[in-house]
């Protein structure tokens, strides 16, 4: 059923601009599309409609020469693509920064080479001092994680004209890549390691990269971070962009090649050398969230055998809700996965040739692998002791500054990415966080800008959250925050078809608040959605396709990154 969009009234909250501010851009870029890896989840028209367009029969079609006005449009398309399917060629591709000077004399923290403050460019950006100022000079600017939101805070910073010292510190080895095809196009064999680094951010971003360095503490007073070996860096501003972990259960052995999590690089080519080991049959994969349900998809394209288990039900019904969730564990059964819902692992014994695990139902299972995919935990421990509220994560103002223990704002450090829970007011006033692609790119370059302003002059980070997926050849797209809808409604295609768009709603005292909208198939009828999520019609009345969504309390909302 195809039904028009109410017209809608603005939420009564404060919001932040739709679209992310962007830097303007001065020179023309050539754009090309990997079809090959494109897999039309138009992410590219929602970020500019005037260079990317699906069309009625669902090919993408884009313009080749992209004006200079649009050229800052078209690189934020391709820093947000899922399958990093767009390349950018041309004068505006690069932007390259001046060479930076001889390194400056002894310091007395980490010594790395700085351009003196008499060499800086006047009037260029610096870091805000929260007095609602411009703030002073900074030489220095380092980012506490080389992941996309670092990444993403670091372009951002040189965009505004900050030209002192760049650090990135990374526990990884690796340049910032991307995570969401580790569960998918990676394990399958679609994509190898180099596919998967970023291609609008070049080698023209002009920074330090500390890689393979481990995060010990945060000393405020004194603006340093701790690494470990007792080094200290210096900062006059920080980004605290560090991630989760994955998370393990209490009961699940520590030590054990056939037990697996997946978050980095590493943890995907391990799973990807078992999958293809020939003694490997059966996979059994513990969560029901994206992670777990794309794992179990791969794996089945790889021939194994495999158990999905969840602790609750449906699948995903923490993001989706029951009647959304259910249309995805009918997809994982069709494809032959034996789901098992409301389900625990009691015992686990490593048996020499796999392993025996026994369930609460009673039964057991004789598996060769078994991948946990469920979630990952805000990577805060090198925090603790640092006055900062790290309550599930690094506790944010609306800015994206981070909080004190009494619940100021820090001037000079700001959080972006999985690992910052902030009030999201085109919603709500409650902190929350989450874990996705196109979110560390949106918050990465909001908290550069307000580390820039200061938390006087910073303006809210309001945006509307989005999400992808793909299950056994469906794609699941999603805008806004479906666990915040009491009720769902169809509003194109229908349920039975496995086909459509679901709406999310709630009520409010000015009337019911569209929170999110959800596709299955159907990436185009999406577009319509996103720029009305959070808005507010007065009389919305339920209709004969609407549902009570039995959502779970928010959460974070599973991957990226995710996706």
């Amino acid at each position: 059923m195809n039904t028009q969009l109410p017209v809608l009234a603005p939420a009564p909250a404060p919001t932040s601009p739709i679209r992310p501010q962007l830097v303007a851009e001065h020179a023309p870029l050539r754009v090309s599309v990997d079809n090959n890896r494109c897999h039309i989840y138009g992410i590219c028209q929602q970020e500019a409609p005037e260079v990317f367009r699906i069309s009625e029969g669902g090919s993408l079609h884009y313009t080749g020469n992209v004006p200079a006005p649009l050229a800052a449009q078209a690189r934020q398309a391709a820093r947000c693509c899922p399958m990093q399917a767009i390349e950018l060629r041309g004068a505006g591709a690069g932007r390259p920064l001046p060479a930076r000077p001889a390194p400056a004399g002894p310091s007395p923290v980490r010594p790395l080479p700085g351009r003196p403050a008499s060499a800086r460019r006047p009037g260029r950006a610096s870091v805000g001092d929260g007095a609602g100022s411009a703030g002073t000079s900074a030489d220095r600017i380092v980012v506490a994680g080389a992941g996309l939101a670092g990444l993403s805070a670091a372009a951002r910073l040189r965009e505004r004209g900050f030209d002192g010292e760049l650090v990135l510190v990374g526990e990884e080895l690796h340049r910032p890549y991307s995570r969401p095809p580790l569960s998918k196009q990676f394990l399958a064999g679609e994509l190898g390691g180099e596919d998967l680094s970023f291609h609008a951010e070049d080698d023209t971003l002009d920074a330090h990269w500390l890689l393979g360095s481990h995060l010990v503490g945060l000393d405020p007073a004194a603006k340093a971070v701790l690494l470990r070996g007792g080094e200290r860096l210096r900062y006059d501003g920080l980004v605290i962009a560090t991630g989760v972990d994955a998370k393990r259960l209490p009961e699940t052995p520590v030590i054990s090649d056939r037990i697996r999590t997946l978050r980095t690089l590493e943890d995907a080519v391990a799973i990807q050398q078992a999958m293809h080991a020939a003694r490997f049959h059966h996979v059994l994969i513990l969560g029901g969230g994206f992670v777990g349900c794309e794992l179990a998809c791969t794996a089945r394209e790889h021939g194994m055998d495999v158990t999905l288990v969840a602790h609750g039900a449906p699948l995903l019904r923490r993001v989706l809700g029951n009647r959304l969730g259910e249309v995805v564990g009918r997809i994982q059964q069709r494809a032959g996965v034996d789901v098992r819902l409301n389900t625990r692992i009691t015992d686990w014994i490593d048996t020499g040739d796999g392993l025996l695990l026994r369930l609460d139902d009673g039964e057991s299972v004789e598996v060769d692998l078994v991948v946990l995919g469920l979630g990952g935990l805000p990577r805060t421990d090198w925090l603790s002791g640092s006055g900062l509220d790290i309550t599930d994560g690094v506790r944010c103002a609306p800015t994206c500054h981070a909080l004190n223990l009494a619940g100021r704002p820090v001037p000079g450090i700001v959080a972006a990415g999985d690992v910052a829970s902030w009030p999201n007011i085109r919603f709500d006033a409650v902190p929350r966080r989450v874990e996705h692609l196109i979110h560390a790119v949106e918050m990465g370059q909001h908290a550069a800008d307000s580390l820039l302003h200061g938390p006087v002059d910073a303006q809210p980070f309001a945006p509307v959250p989005r999400f992808w997926s793909e299950q056994h050849g469906m794609r699941l797209q999603a805008v806004g925050i479906p666990a915040l809808g009491e009720r769902m409604e169809i509003v194109e295609g229908s349920l039975r078809s496995e086909r459509f768009v679901a709406a999310y709603h709630r009520d409010t005292p000015q009337g019911a608040q569209l929170v999110a909208a959800v596709a299955f198939d159907m990436p185009r009828e999406l577009l319509a959605y996103r720029d009305r999520i959070g808005l507010v019609h007065p009389h919305l009345p339920a209709t004969r396709f609407s549902h009570t969504a039995h959502t779970a309390h928010p959460r974070p909302l599973g991957r990226r990154k995710h996706r």
